[in-house]
């Protein structure tokens, strides 16, 4: 009994650290298998390296490519919105594992 009230205190402090500080997650870098992804960045990624992103397959690595040549290099995450085919469902998805420098 013990354990099992150790096991809920320690997820509800869980909870209330990622609500209180959302930045966290970006720290946090864990998919549903455990596999740790490292951070790419946007404008220097090659498409295998980008297709190596969970949610992002050929074709949107691809056409991330023929944006960053067509407009120059991301200024910021979020402009990833911009290339065709990405939609804001997916964006939430793969941001956390995208970086631009």
């Amino acid at each position: 009994m013990l354990l099992l009230a150790v096991v809920i205190f320690t997820g509800s402090l869980i909870q209330i650290i990622f609500k209180k500080y959302p930045h966290i997650d970006n720290i946090v870098n864990l998919m549903d298998s455990d596999i740790i992804y490292q951070k790419v960045n946007l404008n220097t990624a090659s498409q295998s390296e980008l297709i190596s992103i969970p949610y992002i397959g050929e074709y949107t690595a691809q056409a991330i490519i023929q944006y960053r040549r067509n407009n120059g290099l991301f200024s910021s995450i979020e402009e990833v919105k911009k290339v065709k085919g990405i939609r804001d469902k997916n964006y939430a998805k793969f941001k956390k594992y995208l970086v631009v420098k």
